[in-house]
């Protein structure tokens, strides 16, 4: 494991900078590196990163995480994504095809390409990417719509029949049903699928998935931070590589850019709540998200950062017993933390004010920590089975043999599943042929209401990317004021078409699709693609 600091400038209107020097940074967080306020992008990036993006092409079935921590405004989203607006295809186009400021994902996204491209390995090679958002303890799909990702250990959860007070449910008339009404259901309310999986065949590609995450993403403003991630956001950039002998190898690179830890009182956040509600469930197997207020986020995000920091030191003592469910954000990172890669870089983001004097002593404390757990990790790794450490080398014929059986059988057991009523479908008894039309039309207008609420926060973000690097002001800009307005007008739509959707669901005209044969498509849909992969390779 290595321990890297970074300290971003002072803000705007921070004259005071921090009494800490850069030597103390280094002892006090036993780091490897300390890059001041100074160092560029391009310079963190060679670095950090170059090292193991070339391990990671050179050696078949490398895997390396690098995960950014630190308080809320200390540059971690800039490290691992690139600076607001950087994201886009002005930016990429203008740059010649290489942006000097993109952060850690994308450059190694466009990076690997390159390399595969240069070394004749593109038709032998597949790079996909998954994007996994942990917002108020529950997973979203960030490239595929925001769907829920099942946390991983979920499975226990769901067949307890404790009560639940972060849900809740309704019947056909729209009145609240007691806990014991329903807690023998044993169902998994608001969880569905793995990850969805994207191909990545282009630097434009690349580009199109970065901004996709950065419009999606949960994001607040508040006094410490303009641009707050309320979020931990996960992103797993796998290899899928065929050499000279037929022999079929998967490496992965995981970017862990975390939520920063802040003090309500000091960020300026209201102590409001939503009193611990994250969803409630109505008829059909339709569960509603509920936003959580900045309050309710900030306690989310302090508390798994808690939580890793408790599993961090377990580590670090070798504890025979480590909680690692005790928060959705370390489920997710448990194979990285315990050997699933064969490099673990953590990125210590600090802000240069004195005034976060406080706060970077509590960041270097973690640095410590970290430093103490290497050892165990590694130690600990040969006992935890990991899909990420995973280095499927063998003949790829047979990997292709085995693929085609699994999807075989994910096929027929999807068939089936549908042919038992669990796929989403709309209930005609006791409806009006009208009224069905009716629930349809608007089930649409909600879909493509969201849809055009992400397209319009990309197309503003190319915008500004065009007023930037063309030196000119956003202010007044009557393009960018008219994408704003649309953009308004779609939200307002998207808030008017979920009420007359949700409503017309406790009808019970709807019926969802159960979690169960989400995850089987999402499956039947991967097992496709690395077929198609396989097959295009020259596999037999």
């Amino acid at each position: 494991m290595k321990i890297c600091v970074r300290r971003r400038p002072c803000a705007a209107g921070e004259t005071e900078s921090s009494n800490w020097t850069l030597e103390d940074l280094k002892s006090k967080a036993a780091a490897d590196t300390v890059f001041g306020p100074d160092t560029s992008q391009q310079e963190v990036l060679q670095s950090i990163l170059e090292p193991q993006l070339d391990r990671f092409l050179q050696e078949p079935g490398f895997s390396a995480v690098f995960l950014a921590y630190g308080q809320t405004g200390s540059g971690k989203t800039h490290t691992i994504f690139g600076p607001p607006g950087v994201l886009t295809e002005h930016d990429y186009n203008q740059s010649g095809g290489s942006p000097q400021t993109w952060g850690f994902f994308p450059y190694a996204a466009v990076a690997t390409l390159g390399a595969l491209e240069r070394q004749g390995l593109l038709k032998r090679a597949q790079l996909k990417v998954s994007a996994v958002e942990v917002y108020l303890e529950r997973m979203f799909d960030l490239l595929n719509e925001r769907h829920h990702v099942a946390v991983p250990g979920a499975s226990v959860r769901a067949a307890s029949n404790r009560p639940d007070n972060e849900s809740a449910k309704y019947d056909a008339n729209g009145k609240w049903l007691p806990p014991g009404k329903w807690l023998g259901e044993k169902t998994l309310p608001g969880i569905s699928a793995t990850a969805k999986e994207t191909v990545i065949d282009s630097a434009m590609d690349v580009v199109h998935v970065a901004r996709l995450v950065e419009a999606t993403r949960s994001a607040q403003s508040h006094a410490l931070n303009h641009r707050s991630s309320r979020s931990h956001c996960m992103i797993t950039l796998t290899l899928r590589l065929i050499d000279s002998t037929g022999n079929l190898s998967e490496g992965r690179l995981v970017f862990v850019d975390l939520a920063g830890s802040e003090r309500v009182g000091k960020s300026g956040v209201n102590a409001d709540s939503t009193g611990g509600a994250k969803a409630f469930n109505l008829p059909g197997r339709v569960t509603v998200d509920i936003p959580g207020t900045r309050f309710d986020e900030a306690r989310s995000v302090n508390c798994s950062l808690s939580a890793l920091g408790r599993v961090i030191a377990a580590l670090a003592r070798r504890d025979k017993y480590v909680s690692f469910r005790d928060s959705a954000l370390t489920q997710l990172l448990k194979d990285p933390l315990t050997g699933c890669a064969a490099h673990v870089t953590v990125i210590l983001a600090l802000r240069a004010e004195q005034s976060n004097d406080s706060e970077t002593q509590s960041t270097m404390r973690f640095g410590t920590v970290c430093k103490d757990a290497a050892g165990s990790s590694n130690m600990r790794a040969k006992s935890v089975p990991s899909k990420c450490r995973s280095n499927k080398a063998g003949a790829a014929a047979a990997a292709l043999a085995d693929l085609r059986k699994q999807l075989l059988a994910t096929t027929e057991e999807v068939e089936r599943m549908t042919a038992e009523g669990q796929d989403e479908h709309v209930n005609p008894q006791g409806f009006a042929a009208p009224t069905i039309q009716g629930f349809l039309d608007n089930k649409a207008k909600f879909e493509d209401a969201k849809r055009l609420v992400t397209r319009l926060k990309e197309q503003m973000a190319e915008r500004r990317s065009e007023l930037r690097l063309a030196g000119g002001a956003e202010e007044g800009d009557k393009r960018l004021q008219d994408l704003g307005t649309s953009l308004t007008t779609a939200q307002q739509a998207t808030f008017v078409a979920s009420g007359i959707f949700y409503r017309q669901v406790t009808t019970g005209i709807w019926t969802g699709r159960t979690p169960a044969l989400q995850q089987k498509m999402t499956l039947r849909d991967q097992l496709t693609k690395e077929i198609a992969f396989l097959e295009s390779a020259g596999t037999a």
